[in-house]
Order: structure tokens, then C-alpha cells, then sequence
């Protein structure tokens, strides 16, 4: 690889994906393995760059996308694919659905190299098949291959990786008079249906029921005759006199763990365990912020078989403000 003034370039083939960057986007001015053409030249020196690198001969270097799917293959544990992306970037992408599982302190030793980074959702995120779970990204344009070797080391297999969920049938009780009488139509079922299909999870039963304490606790318990693994009720989470869901939980006689979370949006959530089962209370708010609420965050975890501790939600307050939430 040669540096080569770009008036000079017409006629070589570029050795790396240039960048354009704007207010709006990030993309790929001209791919790598490109030859450039006069034309070329105006659109690259238009975007600032006056000096390109150009494929020729490499020595003894090692050049940023193949570091990055090195390593990326060394990194994954089998529970990830290895996806290339552009400007030297690889991906590791979910295979199942599942709990990303992180091994911080090796993560942290390996970033220590400072050329080649692992990047990774949050530790105990719930994600779907086929989404990213992290990225390897390279700082530098090319290494020597006795720093890709050193790199190579410290790679740990299984430094992030997903678990897959243990548990896949979700019962569902919707609450609400207004619901029940149909003078308002539901929006719930369709939200949390969307959120099985991302986890791949089962709906096994579902009941709406009206404000009534009795009515509640007799769904949660068909839910559970039904073969449900895991229980979500909705509504009926508030201050109102009408609201009857707190009540009717602790009247089947579950656990209590949490009643109001440090998280936003969704903090009138409940957490609960019913002999061994998630028990789960959600108010209206994860309508509004369907996106991502506390189903996502801390019902995801219980159907992977981790019964959140009192502290472990206390902590949540520090970053409980998620990105989606906004002030109304």
C-alpha cells in the first residue's frame, strides 16, 4: 500500500474505503479496490481528501478488514455470526435470541491495546436474532503482523456472548374496564405480541378482564393452568382507586420484589415471582414507549431465569433514564 497524491491516482486502485460524512449521514465515498478515474479526482478532493492510499505492495502489514474479522472470529463463542462491514468494520451479530453476557474485565484488558476495540451492547440486554451484539472496529489503517499477533493473544473467546432465554411461554392479562366494555380498543396485545416475535416467545394465553380484583387474580391463575413459563399484566398500575393490579398479584400470593422501578419510562412496574414463575405488572406507559420499557430491560432477564435482587432494581437508577424517554 502506497500513499499517492490524488491527482497522481487516476489509473490505481484505492486500498481502503474512503469516508463521507455529513450533517445527515455516514457512507462510503469510493470502495476500496476501486480504480479511479479522472472524475474520480474532483468528487474525492470536494470531500477533502487530497492524499489516497492505493494498492500496492502490503510488506509487512496487516490491514484493517482482515484485523477486524480476525479477531472477530476469535472473539465469538458460536452463539454469534461474524459480519463484515464497511470501512474495516466486523459485527457480531445474535444467532438466537437471548442476554448478552459480558466478560468486562477481559474487555477491558483487550481495549487496553488501542488499536483494535471491541465495542458491545450492555452487558444483561435482551436482544432478537440477527441483531448486533458488537462491533470490532480499527483504529489504525494497518498494523505490523507482530501487532496483530500480540492483539491475536488477548482476544478471549466468549468475551461477549448471548445466552438464550429458558423460558418461552408468555401468558398475557390485559385490565381495564374501558377495555373490557370496548369503549376503548386495546393497544397492548400487538406491542407485546411484536416483543415475542422478537424473543421468540410464545403468547399461550391471553384474557382481558375488567378492573376487578377477583377477575384479575383468576386470569393470572389460568395463565398459569394454560402452561405459561411467564405472566404480564397489563394496566391497572397507578394511584387511581380503580386500579386493582398490585392487589390482585399479591392475592395469588407471589413474591413482591419491586413495586415502582428507577426507570424511565415505566417506572409503575411491578416485579414479582408467583412459586417460581415471572409475574409481571406493566402500566399503560409501555404503550407510549412501545419501543423499549422495563418488558425489554427486566422481564427479559426473568425469562432467562434471573430473579432480579431489591438492590440490583435500586441500582437501575443510576442511567435509569433510557434514550426513548422524553419529557410530556
Amino acid at each position: 500500500m502506497k500513499k499517492t497524491p490524488t491527482d497522481s491516482a487516476v489509473g490505481k486502485v484505492l486500498a481502503y474505503d474512503t469516508t463521507l460524512v455529513t450533517k445527515t449521514k455516514s457512507s462510503t465515498l469510493l470502495n476500496r479496490g476501486h480504480k479511479i478515474t479522472k472524475k474520480d479526482v474532483d468528487l474525492l478532493k470536494s470531500s477533502g481528501v487530497y492524499t489516497v492510499w492505493t494498492d500496492e505492495d502490503r510488506g509487512n502489514l496487516v490491514y484493517e478488514w482482515d484485523i477486524s474479522a480476525e479477531i472477530a472470529e476469535k472473539i465469538s463463542d458460536g452463539t454469534t455470526d461474524v459480519v463484515k462491514g464497511k470501512h474495516g468494520i466486523a459485527f457480531l451479530v445474535s444467532k438466537a435470541p437471548g442476554i448478552i453476557r459480558t466478560e468486562v474485565k477481559n474487555m477491558t484488558m483487550f481495549n487496553l491495546n488501542q488499536k483494535v476495540l471491541l465495542i458491545t451492547k450492555k452487558g444483561g440486554s435482551a436482544v432478537g436474532k440477527g441483531e448486533i451484539v458488537a462491533a470490532i472496529d480499527v483504529v489504525p489503517l494497518a498494523i505490523s503482523k507482530r501487532q496483530m499477533r500480540n492483539i491475536s493473544q488477548i482476544a478471549k473467546r466468549g468475551m461477549i456472548r448471548v445466552s438464550p432465554f429458558e423460558f418461552y411461554k408468555v401468558g398475557l392479562v390485559i385490565t381495564g374496564t374501558e377495555i373490557f366494555e370496548k369503549r376503548k380498543k386495546d393497544q397492548y396485545f400487538n406491542i407485546i405480541k411484536k416483543k415475542c416475535r422478537k424473543y421468540g416467545w410464545e403468547i399461550v394465553y391471553k384474557e382481558i378482564v375488567p378492573d376487578n380484583e377477583e377477575l384479575e387474580t383468576n386470569a393470572i391463575k389460568n395463565a398459569r393452568r394454560t402452561g405459561a413459563e411467564g405472566i404480564i399484566v397489563t394496566g391497572g398500575m397507578s394511584v387511581d382507586p380503580t386500579d386493582r393490579t398490585p392487589d390482585a398479584i399479591r392475592k395469588v400470593g407471589a413474591k413482591v420484589i419491586a413495586y415502582g422501578i428507577p426507570m424511565k419510562p415505566t417506572t409503575m412496574t411491578i416485579v414479582s415471582v408467583w412459586d417460581g414463575i415471572p409475574l409481571f405488572g406493566i402500566s399503560a406507559g409501555g404503550i407510549r414507549y412501545s419501543e423499549f420499557n422495563s418488558i425489554d430491560l427486566i422481564f427479559t432477564r426473568m425469562m432467562a431465569g434471573e430473579i432480579p435482587s431489591r438492590k440490583e432494581i435500586a441500582e437501575l437508577g443510576d442511567g435509569g433514564i433510557f434514550w426513548n424517554y422524553d419529557i410530556h
